[in-house]
């Protein structure tokens, strides 16, 4: 039986999402606690990693078991969350086809990085925002990021130990909205190397600095030479927003 999984997540108090020997990961967390309810052992396949101290709004995920004849989604999501601290949720749990994978079935993935300027964050949105003390030029940031949506090669917005055969992926969108003291930026794409969206938000609070310039951005995304200033923002203001199969 194949079971998929939507989960939401706190990422503050982990080292991500994929297991670690030594680290505290979700990953980690979920599957031991699917290992005391089953009484097996259970590999949990994520739709993706997210790094240290970034949050999940929708992960997907999925695991297989054997053995089982009257499954009860309602009653394994409560169970689950009765035995899981309470920086992770399980919103929804239900029986799919025996080939579905979180990842390699995926076809589009958003996140969404969160900015809260001038006023600073209050205790309730300590760790869930970037923080910049000055207004933010929001024609400036969406002229850039128009220049990311497409097909491109995003070697130069990438972490070393990007998984993956290469390093080109395809961007859908990349809106940007402000409320108030609030800022939005939501980028949607066919998958993301790693570091790839905290790297790319990076260049457009450096460009809307004047740190960079705009040719400086289109060389790197052309490959022909990289950024002389490569900012990767927080990832206290980064969610894994929505998986799409």
């Amino acid at each position: 039986m194949n079971i998929k999984m939507h989960i939401e997540y706190i990422g503050t108090e982990f080292c991500g999402w994929q297991k670690q020997a030594k680290n505290k990961t979700v990953q980690n967390e979920i599957e031991k606690k699917l290992e005391l309810i089953y009484k097996t052992k259970i590999i949990l396949l994520g739709s993706g990693r997210t790094d240290s101290g970034v949050h999940g709004l929708n992960q997907v995920a999925n695991f297989h078991i054997n053995n089982i004849t009257n499954f009860n989604p309602m009653a394994l999501k409560n169970k689950l969350n009765s035995l899981l601290e309470n920086n992770i949720r399980i919103n929804h749990c239900i029986k799919v086809d025996d080939n579905f994978h979180a990842q390699h079935s995926c076809k589009k993935k958003t996140y969404l990085y969160k900015i809260k300027i001038m006023e600073e964050c209050n205790v309730f949105e300590i760790d869930r925002f970037l923080y910049i003390k000055k207004d933010l030029n929001i024609k400036k940031l969406r002229e850039l990021a128009k220049l990311f949506v497409g097909e491109h090669n995003f070697i130069n917005f990438c972490k070393t130990g990007y998984s993956g055969k290469d390093t080109i992926r395809k961007i859908y969108s990349f809106t940007i909205i402000k409320r108030k003291n609030f800022v939005e930026l939501k980028i949607t794409g066919n998958g993301f190397l790693r570091g790839m969206v905290r790297l790319i938000i990076g260049a457009l609070i450096n460009y809307e600095k004047n740190l960079i310039s705009k040719n400086e951005v289109i060389r790197a995304i052309k490959n022909k030479s990289k950024l002389k200033i490569n900012l990767s923002v927080p990832a206290c203001g980064l969610y894994l927003y929505d998986v799409k199969y």
